[in-house]
């Protein structure tokens, strides 16, 4: 089952498909026993835990789930894959340990024409994903126009409050416009450059296990217009 829901002032689409895959149960396999995690950090991620390789298989059949989306419903129109990476993830850091900048929302590129998708393969305990509206600015999309402004105004807020995952009902800086939930083989795409972020109450000591943590794919899929 495919749902539209157009979020915020900007109406942006973020599209949920449940029982995305009729698979989800051999991807937790595939992660606990096959896939090598590191943690995110060690390849210029600034993702708060640890990633791991997934199959192509699996990558491949993201991206042809998704090609025919976008082109019917964030007003590109028929568009071809330029780049597709994937890879599982796993949320292991503790919000007293996190980085100013994973504190807040944040975009995977200010490129109106790259994409993204959370595959989530646990449960509603380890937190859904939310979008946001940076309240400083009104911005709910970053792209190429707006990336200067928002970063200068961002960094100058950093440094306010102390470290936690975003999300929180009491946010001086974002507020939530929308969000979706985990649950066992959804899948949500949206537009790469809208502000999101994980929604995590808390780690669990057995985190880094694929079997008991926070468990996604995720998919960053670049697309051209198609002619």
């Amino acid at each position: 089952m495919v749902s539209v829901h157009y979020v915020g002032d900007e109406r942006e689409p973020v599209i949920t498909m449940n029982h995305a895959t009729g698979i989800a149960d051999l991807l937790v396999d595939y992660a606990a026993t096959r896939s090598r995690f590191a943690p995110a950090a060690s390849v210029g991620s600034g993702y708060p835990g640890l990633l791991g390789p997934a199959p192509t298989q699996y990558i491949d059949r993201m991206v042809q789930q998704v090609l025919p989306l976008i082109a019917e419903h964030f007003g590109t129109g028929p568009v071809r894959p330029v780049r597709a990476r994937g890879n599982f993830s796993l949320v292991t850091t503790d919000p007293a340990d996190l980085a100013p900048a994973q504190c807040v929302p944040h975009v995977d590129t200010a490129d109106r024409l790259q994409f993204a998708t959370v595959h989530y393969l646990c449960d509603a305990r380890h937190g859904g994903t939310g979008f946001f509206r940076h309240r400083a600015t009104g911005f709910e999309t970053v792209d190429s126009s707006r990336i200067a402004p928002y970063q200068d105004r961002r960094d100058a807020e950093l440094t306010e409050g102390p470290p936690r995952y975003p999300g929180a009902v009491d946010d001086p800086l974002f507020d939530l416009i929308h969000a979706c939930a985990a649950m066992p083989d959804r899948l949500i795409l949206y537009r790469a450059a809208l502000l999101h972020s994980g929604l995590i109450d808390t780690v669990a000591v057995d985190a880094a296990d694929p079997r008991r943590g926070r468990l996604t794919g995720n998919l960053f899929l670049q697309c051209r217009l198609v002619a």
